[in-house]
């Protein structure tokens, strides 16, 4: 079974919350092999620490 990490962002001036559900191949394509992930807030366009945790079965 494959390991998926959640992917989850708050941001801080407007408020609007994401989370993503992806493998650790799907990270590391999409973002690097780096220890923090930035994001951009889809509503105001600010930049934003995301916070990366494994996923457990009963996360599902």
């Amino acid at each position: 079974m494959k390991k998926k990490y959640r992917i989850t962002s708050s941001c801080p001036r407007c408020g609007c919350s994401g989370v993503s559900h992806l493998s650790e191949e799907e990270i590391k394509k999409k973002y690097g092999d780096v220890p923090n992930i930035e994001l951009e807030c889809h509503e105001c366009m600010m930049v934003m620490d995301a916070h990366v945790e494994e996923e457990t079965p009963s996360d599902e």
